[in-house]
């Protein structure tokens, strides 16, 4: 019978895969970043294949350690929930601030998920101010839509998005059309926050002749396609808030090309206070459902 791998390297390889940095892990399990470097050299024996590669002074995963931490996690989480199911309900408030679009076009048809398994759980659900807001102390989960320098030992990457032009079916079959890049010219443009994604998309799309300038610009994802879907001009939709949308047919995608977003998502956990156990039954409820591909 094949050896069951060491619990607590599993935990290493899955915090790896979260925070990307070996002392990060060693601080989370407060552990010396030699004591965890071993765990993963003794896994990687047991697995019989490469899990992690020089990354300069750090490491990083292989392909197929990241596949395994991610399986790693799967299991982690089925125990996690079996000894919860042992302990009394969990119970209390739980304070979740997301940008506009995170909260109302992914996390808000899909929150009624966590709530059937935490009944208990009075969840309270907020707004961010700003995209990438990690600052408000009161709250116990907070997800950022941000670049990864502003995030970097602040937050652990949560998804990688890409973006892509979106609009109203009724914009797609309009005379003169939309069939190629330069048709975008005769389109208003709907930008979020700034015009620099739709300069990078139409740069990667030979649209020379379209003003990345142009069109109206908004402060939150919602409004970006709420407007989109009201035919008032093409936006580029990111493929986490957009999908919900397009499987609707409320929004389409008049072109296949797509470019990765400079920002993604990026989550902060507290682990400390009384909603510490709380805030982490729901950071990795958001996690599976990512990774279950139904987000």
């Amino acid at each position: 019978m094949q050896r069951i791998p060491s619990l607590k390297a599993m935990q290493a390889l899955e915090a790896l895969e979260r925070h990307g940095s070996a002392s990060a892990v060693a601080d989370e399990m407060a552990l010396t970043r030699s004591a965890v470097s071993h765990m993963l050299r003794r896994l990687e024996d047991e697995a019989g294949f490469a899990l992690t590669e020089p990354d300069g002074r750090g490491l990083k995963l292989t392909a197929r350690g990241r596949h395994y931490a991610l399986e790693a996690r799967r299991a982690l989480a089925i125990l996690k929930e079996a000894a919860s199911r042992e302990r009394a309900p969990m119970t209390g408030e739980l304070n979740v601030v997301c940008p506009p679009g995170f909260a109302a076009l992914w996390l808000a048809d899909r929150i009624g998920g966590f709530n059937s398994l935490y009944p208990d759980v009075r969840l309270k659900v907020s707004a961010a101010r700003l995209l990438g807001d990690l600052g408000n102390e009161a709250s116990d989960v907070q997800v950022a839509f941000s670049d990864e320098a502003a995030m970097r030992g602040k937050a652990e990457l949560l998804a990688r998005v890409n973006l892509f032009p979106v609009c109203a079916p009724s914009v797609l079959s309009a005379e003169p059309g939309l069939r190629k890049a330069s048709d975008l010219a005769r389109f208003r443009l709907l930008h979020l926050v700034t015009e620099v994604d739709w300069q990078r998309w139409l740069e990667a799309a030979g649209a020379a002749s379209v003003d990345p300038r142009a069109g109206l610009v908004f402060s939150d994802m919602p409004m970006v396609q709420l407007a989109a879907a009201a035919g008032q001009g093409v936006a580029l939709g990111d493929s986490l808030t957009a999908q919900a949308a397009l499987a609707s047919g409320n929004l389409v995608r008049p072109f296949g090309l797509s470019i990765p977003s400079r920002w993604n998502y990026y989550m902060r956990v507290t682990h400390a206070g009384p909603a510490a156990h709380l805030a982490e039954a729901l950071a990795q409820w958001i996690r599976q459902q990512l990774e279950a591909g139904s987000g």
